[in-house]
C-alpha cells in the first residue's frame, strides 16, 4: 500500500512538474516572440527617426541657403533685376546647393526664373503661405520642363518685418533619398517620404504599398487595425505611429515618423514575414520537443537550458550583426550628406561617431567618459569651448525635443570652423532618455553669410532687421535681474545735417563711424548696439541697475561731443537720447521704439545734447 502510495505521489509530483515546466516553457515561447517583435519594431522606428534626421538636415540647409540669399536682394528696390538673377544663376552653378534653378516673385506673384521664364505664382500655396505667414514653405508639383515631380522650397523676402516678395528654388526629389533599400539578411526594409496628402516624395515599392502614386490610395486597398481616415488624421496631426497591414496573403508593418520642419513624413515599411522567420529561426519546433524531453530527467533538462542559452546568444550576435549593417548604412548616408552623426549612450556615457574624419577633426569612433574626454579631442586650452561642450553633453542627458548649438573650433590648419550640432533624444519604454542622436555639420560659410547680412556696412554695428529680431527674442524670454531693468536707448545726432552740408558727406560718414566706435567701446559685449538708419542709433542694454542708468548715459553723451574741421570750417555734433525702461517680459520692439522715439522728440525740441527717461523730465529728473 505504501509502495502504491509512493508511486501515486511520484506520479502526481511528476505530473505537477511536467505541467509547471510545460506552462513555463509555453510562456517562455510567447515572451520570446513578443521580445523579438518589439526589438524589430524598435529597430525599425530608430531607422525611421535617423533617416528623418538626414532628410530634415537636407531640407533645413536648403531653407537656410534661401534665407541667406534674400539678404542681398532687399538692398535694391528692384530686387528681381537682371543682376540679381545672374548672381543666383551663377550661385547655382558654382556651389553644391541642390537647387536646379531659382525664382524671384514680387508681392503680386509675378516671378522671374533663372532659366529666363516669367510666370505668375500668386495662386500657388507656397507663395501665399510665405506672404501671409512670413515663413518658409514647400510644395511638390510636376515640373513644367521635365514632366517629373519636383520640390519647390520658398522663403519670404522681408524688409522691415514685412514680406515684399518670395525667393524660391526648385530641387529634384532625388536629393531627399536617404539610402537604397536596406537588406538585413532575409528582412527587407523600405524607406519612403510623403507629404501630408500622401503623395510620394521618395518612393520605394514594397509588396503592398508604393505601387501607387499616393500612399493613402495603397492603404485603402489593404486591411489595417486603423481605418484610412484615422491614419490620415494621425499623419496630418504629425503623430508618430505604426500599423500592421495585410492583403490576405502577406503582412507588413508600417511606421510613420513626422518631420517638423515642413510637415513631411518618413514612412518605413517592413515585411512581417521577416519577423515571423526570425522568431521561427530562434525557436523552431525545438521548444515543443523540449517539453517532452524534460520529463526524462534533470540532465536532459540542463542540456536543453544550455541549448536555449546558446540560441539566445546566437540571437544577440545576429542582432549585433544587424546593428553593424545599420551603422555601415548610416556611415554611407553621413558621407553623402557631408555630416558627422554621433550617438551618446546616457548609461555608459559613451560617445560614438559615424564618419568622424569629416571636416578634418580626426575624432575617434568612440569616446569613453565623454563629459571629461570629449573636449580634449577638439581643444584642451579653450575654456569657453570646454564650457560649451559641457553644456551640450548635459543637454544630451536632460534635454527633450530638437535642440541646436553652434560651437567654434580650430581646424587642423588653425582656421576657425563653426560647427552646427543638432540633437534629438530617444526615449525608453519608461519615458527616460536612453540615447541622444546628434548631427554635426559645417556651418562656417552659412554663419559668415548670416553675420555679414546682420551688420551695417558703414559702421559694422548690427543693422535694423537683425536688431528687431534679436531684441524681440530677448523681450519674450529674458526677464531683468532683481534690482535691474533693461533699457532701450534711442539716439540721434545733433547738427548732423549741418555737418554734411558744411564739410561734406565724407566727414558725415566719418562721424557715424566715430559714434559707432564710441558706442561699441562704451557698452558691454552682450548689449545690442545697432544703427537703425541715417544718423539714428539704438542700444538695448540688458540688466543694468536702475541707479546706474543716468550716470552711464551722462558719461556717454560727454564722449559723443565731437568736433570736425575742414578748410578752416568747424562743426560740432552732439547726441540727444530718449530712454525707455523695461521691468518685465511681454513687450515688443515696436512698443519700445515708439516710446523711446516719443521721449527723444521731446529732447530734440527742448535743448538737444541731453537725455530723457520715458515718464520723467529732461536728463532723467522727476
Amino acid at each position: 500500500m505504501k509502495k502504491k502510495e509512493k508511486y501515486v505521489y511520484i506520479a502526481v509530483l511528476a505530473s505537477v512538474v511536467l505541467v509547471f515546466i510545460g506552462f513555463t516553457l509555453t510562456k517562455f515561447n510567447k515572451d520570446i516572440q513578443k521580445r523579438v517583435y518589439k526589438l524589430q519594431i524598435s529597430s525599425m522606428q530608430n531607422i525611421s527617426k535617423q533617416g528623418g534626421a538626414v532628410v530634415e538636415k537636407n531640407l533645413e540647409g536648403m531653407v537656410n541657403t534661401l534665407y541667406a540669399l534674400t539678404n542681398f536682394l532687399v538692398e535694391d528696390e528692384d530686387f528681381a533685376n537682371a543682376e540679381h538673377l545672374e548672381k543666383l544663376r551663377d550661385f547655382a552653378k558654382e556651389r553644391n546647393v541642390m537647387f536646379q534653378r531659382f525664382g524671384i516673385a514680387d508681392a503680386s506673384g509675378n516671378a522671374k526664373v533663372t532659366n529666363g521664364k516669367r510666370i505668375n505664382i500668386s495662386s500657388r500655396q507656397y507663395f501665399q503661405e510665405c506672404m501671409q505667414k512670413k515663413r518658409a514653405s514647400s510644395e511638390i508639383k510636376k515640373s513644367d520642363l521635365t514632366e517629373e515631380m519636383i520640390c519647390i522650397i520658398a522663403v519670404p523676402i522681408l524688409k522691415e518685418g514685412e514680406a515684399i516678395g518670395v525667393l524660391y528654388g526648385c530641387a529634384d526629389l532625388k536629393v531627399f533619398n536617404i539610402y537604397e533599400n536596406t537588406i538585413l539578411e532575409n528582412e527587407k526594409t523600405y524607406i519612403q517620404v510623403i507629404d501630408l496628402d500622401g503623395t510620394y516624395i521618395v518612393k520605394e515599392p514594397s509588396s503592398m504599398l508604393g505601387k501607387r502614386n499616393n500612399i493613402f490610395d495603397g492603404l485603402s486597398r489593404v486591411e489595417s487595425q486603423l481605418n484610412l481616415r484615422e491614419i490620415q488624421e494621425k499623419v496630418k496631426n504629425e503623430e508618430p505611429t505604426y500599423i500592421e497591414i495585410s492583403d490576405g496573403e502577406s503582412r507588413e508593418t508600417v511606421c510613420f515618423t513626422p518631420l517638423k520642419l515642413n510637415h513631411w513624413c518618413v514612412v518605413t515599411v517592413m515585411d512581417q514575414s521577416s519577423i515571423t522567420n526570425s522568431i521561427d529561426y530562434i525557436l523552431g519546433h525545438d521548444v515543443y520537443i523540449m517539453i517532452i524531453r524534460v520529463a526524462v530527467g534533470v540532465l536532459l533538462l540542463s542540456f536543453m537550458i544550455l541549448y536555449f542559452s546558446w540560441q539566445e546568444k546566437r540571437q544577440i550576435e545576429e542582432f549585433n550583426e544587424r546593428l553593424l549593417i545599420d551603422e555601415k548604412l548610416f556611415r554611407i548616408a553621413s558621407e553623402k550628406s557631408g555630416v558627422i552623426i554621433m550617438s551618446y549612450i546616457i548609461k555608459t556615457k559613451q560617445l560614438h561617431f559615424i564618419n568622424p574624419d569629416m571636416f578634418g577633426l580626426k575624432l575617434p569612433d568612440k569616446i569613453d567618459n565623454a563629459p571629461e574626454n570629449f573636449v580634449h579631442y577638439l581643444s584642451d586650452k579653450n575654456k569657453n569651448l570646454h564650457e560649451e561642450l559641457h553644456t551640450i553633453l548635459k543637454n544630451m542627458e536632460n534635454g527633450e525635443g530638437k535642440r541646436t548649438f553652434f560651437v567654434t573650433v580650430k581646424h587642423s590648419d588653425q582656421e576657425e570652423l563653426i560647427l552646427r550640432i543638432q540633437l534629438t533624444s530617444l526615449f525608453g519604454t519608461n519615458g527616460e532618455i536612453r540615447q541622444c542622436i546628434g548631427v554635426i555639420e559645417d556651418a562656417t560659410e552659412t554663419q559668415h553669410l548670416r553675420e555679414k547680412a546682420d551688420r551695417d556696412s558703414l559702421t559694422g554695428l548690427y543693422n535694423r532687421s537683425y536688431a528687431v529680431e534679436k531684441i524681440n527674442g530677448m523681450l519674450q524670454e529674458i526677464s531683468p535681474a532683481p534690482e535691474c531693468v533693461h533699457a532701450c536707448v534711442l539716439m540721434d545726432l545733433d547738427n548732423f545735417k549741418k555737418l554734411n552740408d558744411t564739410l561734406g558727406h565724407q566727414k558725415g560718414d566719418q562721424a557715424l563711424q566715430d559714434v559707432a566706435n564710441i558706442l561699441r567701446q562704451h557698452f558691454r559685449e552682450y548689449d545690442i548696439v545697432c544703427r537703425l538708419g541715417g544718423d539714428e542709433f539704438m542700444v538695448f542694454v540688458q540688466n543694468i541697475p536702475r541707479n546706474v542708468i543716468e550716470k552711464n548715459i551722462g558719461s556717454l553723451l560727454k564722449k559723443l561731443m565731437l568736433t570736425y574741421e575742414k578748410e578752416e570750417k568747424k562743426v560740432c555734433i552732439t547726441v540727444s537720447a530718449g530712454i525707455y525702461l523695461i521691468e518685465e517680459t511681454g513687450h515688443d520692439f515696436r512698443e519700445l521704439y515708439q516710446k523711446a522715439d516719443e521721449t527723444l522728440y521731446r529732447v530734440k525740441n527742448s535743448s538737444k545734447n541731453g537725455y530723457r527717461i520715458y515718464g520723467q523730465t529732461l536728463n532723467g529728473s522727476s
